[in-house]
């Protein structure tokens, strides 16, 4: 299966559950993020779940032992996920569908990287500045001493670069620029 087929359909059973749960979205996302979370750290049980071997209503079992308050749009959901042989893509979909209520809610997961930690009233400056995106749910400082100095937000497929090192790249190529005009001239 190609890349694009293979995000696609991912994308599809995420949307699938998106729009199931579109009336009780708050309380599937806290179940999708439990169970989510659940599955990570027990890749035995995942990987259980994933067997073409085990039947459904095994799977089911499994499913209602590990959390027994599961609501029954997103027990069917796995289910059916289970029953076309998606298994394997479980993980990737919960994932995707957690993704789009972000997207819906206009939530934004923050990436700061900059050449030092931050101290958090520096990561609050710089979130409370981003405030007209959406609401900031998550940050991650990255440490990059290669930027020299200032930072580098990521959010979503957007990049704000405030580092000392593009400034100075800037500054070269401008130079450069102003040189060659110099040059050109005599």
């Amino acid at each position: 299966m190609k890349r694009t087929q293979y995000n696609n359909l991912i994308l599809s059973y995420a949307k699938a559950l998106f729009y199931v749960s579109k009336s009780k979205s708050s309380t599937i996302r806290k179940e999708v993020k439990f169970l989510l979370n659940f599955l990570k750290n027990q890749r035995d049980v995942f990987m259980y779940l994933s067997s073409p071997m085990i039947s459904l209503s095994h799977k089911k079992e499994v499913i209602f032992s590990i959390n027994e308050d599961l609501s029954r749009n997103l027990v069917k959901f796995i289910m059916v996920t289970f029953a076309n042989r998606r298994s394997s893509l479980l993980l990737l979909i919960l994932e995707k569908f957690l993704n789009l209520i972000r997207e819906n809610e206009n939530e934004l997961e923050v990436t700061i990287k900059s050449a030092k930690a931050l101290k958090k009233t520096d990561i609050k400056i710089i979130t409370e500045s981003l405030s007209f995106l959406g609401k900031i749910v998550k940050v991650d400082n990255v440490v990059d001493p290669s930027i020299l100095g200032g930072f580098i937000v990521r959010y979503g497929f957007n990049l704000i670069d405030a580092s000392l090192k593009s400034y100075l790249d800037r500054l070269v190529s401008l130079s450069k620029m102003e040189i060659l005009k110099i040059g050109n001239c005599i």
